[in-house]
């Protein structure tokens, strides 16, 4: 699970670098909420899982 979040991060890292150098496109700011809300998923969903097999 930690390794698919670090990478949804990684994701909207990239898609943040290309959003700073496109000045008049917006979906690539959508594409680093997308993969940021992806990483926050991934990270609570472990955490739901950890709790339940704990």
């Amino acid at each position: 699970m930690n390794t698919m979040a670090c990478r949804a991060v990684a994701q909207a890292g990239l898609s943040a670098a290309t959003a700073s150098l496109d000045h008049e496109a917006e979906w690539p700011l959508l594409l680093v909420a997308g993969w940021l809300t992806t990483a926050a998923d991934l990270m609570a969903e472990a955490g739901v899982r950890e709790a339940a097999l704990a």
